[in-house]
């Protein structure tokens, strides 16, 4: 998975997350269903975001400023 790959899934699961929200607040749906959702959702969040803060770390000094440029 490219960084754009994981900042376009980092985006549409931060989305997701927002709508299931959304849907806990109205009562829309059994609470405990979107919870379990949500955990699913907030554990590949946190996964993706470990990647990312992983590659940054493995980058070398200059990589990680010419990276950080184009992202």
């Amino acid at each position: 998975m490219n960084e754009s790959d994981r900042q376009a899934r980092i985006t549409k699961l931060q989305n997701h997350r927002h709508t299931l929200l959304q849907q806990r607040d109205m009562r829309g749906a059994p609470i405990a269903s979107i919870d379990m959702e949500l955990n699913v959702v907030r554990s590949e969040l946190q996964a993706l975001y470990e990647t990312g803060r992983l590659q940054l770390r493995t980058l070398t000094p200059r990589n990680a400023a010419s990276h950080a440029r184009t992202a």
